[in-house]
């Protein structure tokens, strides 16, 4: 039922010796409530006086109060050892997730992270409350219970004693066959959140493309075999209450079996019987309890053994700090032999092969090729979200690199994806991204230049228009002006990457895009991945990439017309139909 990595927590055995200290006074308690109680009903039975009820009744009160108290106080010393520990854990888990960057959520899905961060944390905290006071508990109540009927009537006490391991032995068992399901069922459960989760963010492309019903069948036949696997863990858990309740129960029948006889014959008195009927059950009480918080506390174990996972990731090792002073119109970027292999991909067989990039100055670089050739794995490469493999030179200037997650290269990069997140916050908000501080004048500014000034005016609230989810709905275009006016908001980044930035745009709204793009471009670095032709003549670089390697380089009029790589991908895409394309 614990987890070992539980007990690495901080303070976790002062926090078990606490525990230990109230569980052992509650089972004083439980003890002295049996035995008050056992000696009022004998003097009842043997018809004393009211006067010799009061001694035995104030024991049995003032232990009954005492052990609600140190209840009350296990339970609030668990709570609050709970929340103080999700609470630490919370920034931890986020800062490591963003340390390990995209690619990690990438090759393990947004829905599991988002189960993690989320209903993982809650149900770790559930975890933590509830196992901390029941181990303590099992430890001491029966302990306690059992010396005390021992010595009072050492029958009932054999009994409670043989008992004991049996009824572990077939807890064991069905908390095997328990645990195995639970382990199901979470994996399958973190599936679903995966499939769920994806299929809302691509939504509208799947009603696009007229595949949205699909994807329902699809939602449907994991949420059936969650439920199969809910429902097999169920009955696992009520056979495992069943056995148990039927060997306690079988117990206590012994017992009371035992002790009637022994009081017919006389062989004990009624005190010794009745107390240790009395305690039988608060004997087997705990171990029941933590019988059925066995179940009920997998999915935390799953989730806290998952948070574990994560955070054992090894980070990506992080870059020396340089000192740099940005990019600059003498600044030059050397890529040499450069690879790079996802985890997860069969052993060698690369992502990127031998890339060897030259770039300088304010360039606008066009990366260019089919789907999955390597564009967007190239672009967070560069932008420091993968690491390349060892071997890769980097020179930027004067400094030799490793990888591209160095502070001082990642603070002049603005990355622009397909489709550039939103926040739930004011459209003068969402442009300060880069540059939280920014002044009101310089939000407009930036505004103004990324084209978005005729649509400002036709919105009551200008920039203080609440956009993002659960709010006002914008366009794709709309979404790429605002993530062009974080770029401009911020003066000192002077390397832009985007990855496929127009994909989803019409061809108008992708046509005004250019027209403020292409300004912007002038006074940077520029990395262009895209699918759309019209594009290169304006690039004074080109690459072409294949099945993760560079096939050509170079300028538009040095590669057309050559019969290569480049010739091949236009006419792919009817290229010819674009007078500009003309050899």
């Amino acid at each position: 039922m614990i987890d070992k990595s539980l007990l690495k927590f901080p303070h976790i055995r002062q926090k078990m010796l606490l525990l230990a200290v109230l569980s052992f006074v509650q089972a004083v308690a439980i003890v002295g409530q049996a035995v008050g109680l056992s000696r009022a009903l004998v003097a009842i039975w043997q018809l004393q006086k009211l006067s010799a009820l009061w001694k035995p009744m104030l024991v049995f009160f003032s232990a009954f109060i005492l052990r609600q108290l140190m209840d009350v106080a296990k339970n609030q010393v668990a709570t609050h050892y709970a929340d103080a520990n999700v609470t630490r854990l919370r920034p931890v888990l986020q800062a490591h997730l963003f340390g390990l960057g995209p690619a990690y959520l990438h090759r393990h899905g947004t829905g599991s992270i988002v189960t993690v961060l989320i209903d993982g944390l809650d149900e770790v905290k559930t975890y933590i409350q509830t196992v901390l006071p029941k181990m303590t508990d099992m430890v001491f109540v029966p302990l306690l219970t059992l010396i005390y009927v021992t010595y009072e009537n050492w029958l009932s006490g054999l009994v409670l004693f043989i008992m004991l391991p049996l009824i572990f032995f077939f807890m064991a068992i069905l908390g095997l066959a328990a645990r195995a399901k639970s382990n199901q069922q979470y994996a399958d459960f973190t599936h679903l959140n995966n499939t769920f989760v994806d299929t809302i963010l691509g939504l509208s492309t799947l009603k696009m493309l007229g595949v949205a019903k699909d994807y329902e069948k699809d939602i449907y036949s994991v949420s059936e075999r969650f439920r199969k696997k809910t429902m097999s863990v169920i009955k696992v858990a009520l056979t495992s209450t069943f056995a148990l309740d039927f060997f306690t129960t079988l117990a206590i029948a012994i017992i009371a079996v035992f002790l009637g006889y022994r009081l017919i014959d006389g062989g004990i008195v009624l005190y010794p019987a009745l107390v240790s009927l009395i305690l039988a059950p608060e004997f087997f009480l705990p171990i029941r309890q933590f019988g059925d918080d066995y179940h009920a506390t997998l999915n935390g174990k799953n989730a806290l053994a998952q948070v574990n996972n994560v955070l054992a990731e090894p980070l990506p090792s992080s870059q020396p700090t340089i000192s740099w002073a940005g990019w600059r119109p003498d600044s030059t970027l050397q890529l040499d032999h450069v690879n790079f292999r996802y985890a997860d991909a069969a052993k060698g067989i690369n992502a990127l092969t031998d890339i060897q990039i030259h770039a300088q100055g304010m360039e606008k670089i066009a990366v260019v090729g089919r789907s999955g050739s390597g564009k967007s794995t190239l672009l967070n490469l560069l932008a420091g979200f993968n690491q390349p493999a060892a071997g890769s030179r980097i020179m930027l200037d004067d400094h030799s690199l490793n990888g591209f997650n160095t502070p001082a290269w990642q603070d002049q990069i603005s990355y622009i994806p397909q489709a550039p997140y939103i926040f739930s916050a004011t459209i003068a908000d969402n442009i300060r991204f880069y540059v939280p501080q920014a002044t009101p004048d310089a939000v407009q500014q930036a505004a103004a230049g990324a084209g978005l000034t005729d649509w400002l005016n036709e919105l009551p609230e200008g920039l203080a228009t609440m956009i993002g989810e659960g709010n006002r709905g914008i366009s794709g275009g709309q979404a790429q002006r605002i993530a062009l006016a974080r770029v401009l908001v911020d003066r000192q980044r002077r390397i832009l990457l985007f990855d496929e930035p127009t994909a989803h745009l019409d061809i108008e709204t992708e046509y005004d895009l250019k027209q403020t793009l292409l300004p912007i471009m002038h006074d940077h670095l520029v990395i262009f991945a895209t699918h759309r032709l019209h594009w290169l003549p304006d690039m004074d670089q080109i690459i072409v990439l294949e099945h993760g390697r560079i096939s050509e380089q170079g300028t538009l009029s040095q590669l057309r017309g050559q019969g290569g790589a480049l010739d091949h991908l236009i006419a792919e895409m009817g290229g010819k139909q674009h007078a500009r394309f003309k050899a």
